[in-house]
């Protein structure tokens, strides 16, 4: 069937495309091209939606929400449909490519004005917020059709085989989702088949029964607090995911949508769930954690997962815990004499004998070629010094692979600790700072951390000391590193990133003192700095350049983004400068909404509203669910690094290029634009954008360096 020869099609947006111009009827043309099952004759519809949207931009006062209503009708106009194909595309090949079009050729086709081209933007997100809610509505009308159906046939069922007996059979026997009918007090008094095979069963269990045997402990209170609204019709539909389970207790995620029946007069008179089985959905987002938390050549634990169980251990019931932190000698020399492949062989084999000597406790890989053992409650310092010295024992064999023997030395520093004294941090620095006294001693060795050889501990208490004046005192500067389009290598964007030049240590990294700077609190007076010198600079590059100029994005601390008023310093700040707010692009990470969700989200949809780029920073590293991602009001995702390293060399690590492929595949189906970080040789540049990819960030495209450069230079060109 033609997209065109679809019911419900708006047909009145032909007549407004009979009135468009030849730019508007180009646009539709090309609008055609994005949708697979559209036709020629459906020009006259995209134009129709065109000339609306071009309606909304102009119509004083602006109201965004009018475009909410071109998407919603986009969505009822047959261009998508189910995965099978039944009927139209799917959403993801429609909606992101169409606010790509939008967004790029909607002002020279609809002749905008300046003042009109800024409401693109925000007008976009409305028609996007639209689509996806006119989606919604006809899977919520499909799904009432179901239920309607359902009802009916059990009705019929009850007034003995009425003559549409055959049909309520067919959907209740073979249909592909379960169907469960309960009482008023939460019994299960039927179940069909499906539902039946759903919970790993042969045959229908003894029925009556209570609905609550079924639900897993864990989500039995959120079970019946839906079931209650349904019961006493304060609801007339839920809908929630939960884990279901038969007799042999093999959990099975399902999404339920459950109805209250009414009978003639009205009352609550039983309830139905129609019952879908999700847990592939599930077993596919547990694999992309998992992944995400494992190192892909030795499926040993990752560095995250390291720095997660030392805060486990400082935040339990442990005494005391110890860390080994190991570091192979140079490593580097392997790859130059034996090649790559041998060195991930050599690396494999290492980390095998490595858990031989680590024995009971976690060991984990936190680098290319560094490793750690985790200790919770050892007996002191002499047992991490025991694990320490197996460690180095069970690599004194050389090891034999691609034909030659391999000999190799590792340099392990030793740290433990009180946890009623100490914290994570200090504990994982003590470490790298005992691995660097091993290293420095020849390698081979290992070496115990002592707070009085420490002279970097006092140098760590004297700049916290002198962080809150540094302001002040003008002692940071601010440094720029390009965000560059992989498909042409065009400049899009300048990442703003502080140094501090302290006057004893020199310029100093944000590794320094950005975790003291929260610790402390002076990260609220530091990221206004940062964020207003990076507005003014900013907003001198839109001076020179006026549309042409990059974006400036600035992160944003955990601190910050709660913080009551932050809003409006923003506000204050792009008025103040005169930049455009979609010139500025904020970065967040996911412990930032997270530390206070609430505030966060309502700070986030203010300042998307605004039209201020939002872009969620390190994702693949945290544990936000993707329903949690959907609900996020942000422009854009900045992929972790720790993804793209597996892309640096000719033949890419398989399962990295599989997540980043996954990764920027979701992030456009909702129509969010996908960053790379740590882009360091062509090779991956070049892998990064037949992936889809749309920016890249890191040395290949230009170091760091300070705002004067922009827009007298350009990142380096590929080629």
């Amino acid at each position: 069937m033609a997209a065109s020869d679809l019911p419900g099609r708006p047909v009145r947006l032909v007549g407004l495309g009979e009135r468009a111009g030849p730019e508007v009827r180009s646009l539709a043309q090309r609008w055609i091209e994005l949708l697979p099952n559209a036709t020629v004759t459906d020009a006259g519809v995209l134009a129709g939606l065109l000339l609306r949207l071009r309606s909304a931009l102009r119509t004083e006062p602006f109201w965004p929400l009018a475009a909410r209503g071109i998407g919603a009708d986009l969505a009822a106009s047959g261009f998508c449909g189910d995965r099978a194909g039944i009927v139209g595309s799917a959403p993801e090949d429609v909606l992101p490519g169409s606010i790509r079009l939008l967004r790029e050729a909607a002002p020279g086709a609809l002749d905008l004005t300046v003042q009109e081209h800024h409401r693109l933007v925000p007008a976009l997100d409305e028609f996007a917020a639209g689509f996806a809610g006119g989606l919604r509505f006809r899977a919520h009308q499909a799904q009432e059709d179901l239920l309607r159906s359902t009802l009916r046939a059990r009705r019929e069922v009850e007034r003995e085989l009425a003559e549409s007996e055959a049909h309520y059979r067919t959907i209740y026997t073979q249909g592909p989702v379960g169907i469960a009918v309960a009482t008023l007090d939460g019994e299960l008094v039927d179940l069909n088949p499906a539902g039946v095979r759903m919970l790993g069963m042969v045959e229908r269990p003894a029925l009556p029964a209570p609905v609550s045997d079924f639900v897993h402990p864990d989500d039995l209170e959120s079970f019946l607090a839906a079931y209650g609204r349904l019961a006493s019709g304060t609801a007339e539909t839920v809908s929630l995911d939960i884990r279901f389970a038969g007799p042999t207790r093999m959990w099975v995620w399902g999404h339920v949508t459950g109805s209250l029946v009414r009978d003639d007069s009205g009352r609550p008179s039983h309830l139905i769930g129609v019952i879908e089985d999700v847990s592939e959905r599930y077993r596919l987002r547990s694999s992309l954690v998992e992944a995400s938390s494992r190192d892909r050549l030795t499926g040993l634990p990752n560095r995250h997962l390291t720095e997660v169980a030392v805060r486990q251990a400082f935040g339990g019931s442990a005494v005391r815990v110890g860390l080994c932190a190991l570091d192979i000698d140079e490593f580097r020399r392997v790859n130059e004499m034996h090649g790559h492949a041998v060195g991930d062989e050599l690396l494999a084999a290492l980390a095998d004998r490595l858990r031989t000597a680590a024995g009971p406790h976690l060991l984990t890989r936190t680098g290319g070629d560094e490793f750690a053992v985790v200790l919770t409650d050892p007996e002191g310092v002499g047992e991490v010094l025991a694990v320490a010295d197996r460690l180095l024992a069970v690599l004194a064999a050389p090891f034999h692979l691609g034909g030659a023997w391999i000999a190799v030395t590792a340099s392990v520093g030793v740290a433990e600790a009180l946890t009623s004294t100490e914290c994570t941090a200090e504990l994982l620095r003590a470490a790298g700072v005992a691995l660097t006294w091993a290293k420095g001693q020849g390698g081979g060795t290992r070496a115990v951390f002592d707070p009085e050889r420490d002279a970097g501990e006092a140098a760590r208490f004297a700049l916290l000391a002198n962080l809150r004046g540094a302001v002040d005192r003008e002692q940071f500067r601010l440094v720029y590193q390009p965000l560059v389009r992989l498909s042409d290598t065009t400049l899009r964007g300048m990442e703003a990133l502080v140094r501090w030049e302290h006057p004893e240590h020199g310029l100093l990294g944000p590794g320094r003192f950005i975790e003291l700077a929260e610790r402390s609190g002076a990260i609220v007076q530091l990221g206004r700095w940062v964020l207003t010198e990076a507005c003014r600079e900013a907003a001198r590059w839109q001076a020179e350049l006026g549309r042409d100029a990059p974006y400036v994005s600035v992160n944003v601390s955990p601190v910050q983004l709660p913080e009551q008023g932050f809003v409006d310093e923003v506000v204050a700040l792009l008025d103040g400068t005169g930049l455009d707010p979609d010139k500025l692009q904020l970065e967040i990470t996911e412990q930032a909404v997270l530390a206070d969700e609430a505030a966060s989200m309502d700070a986030l949809s203010a300042l998307r509203s605004l039209g201020v780029r939002l872009a969620l920073d390190d994702f693949g590293t945290g544990y936000s669910s993707l329903a949690w991602l959907r609900r996020l009001p942000v422009h854009a995702l900045k992929i972790d690094g720790s993804f793209i390293d597996g892309l640096r060399h000719e033949h890419p690590d398989p399962v990295d290029e599989s997540i980043v492929g996954s990764l920027v595949a979701m992030a456009h189906a909702l129509g969010l634009e996908v960053t790379a970080e740590w882009v360091e040789t062509r090779v991956q540049a070049d892998r990064l954008e037949a992936l889809g990819c749309d920016l890249g960030q890191g040395r290949w495209f230009g170091d760091a360096r300070p705002a004067g450069w922009v827009p007298a230079d350009s990142p380096r060109t590929i080629g």
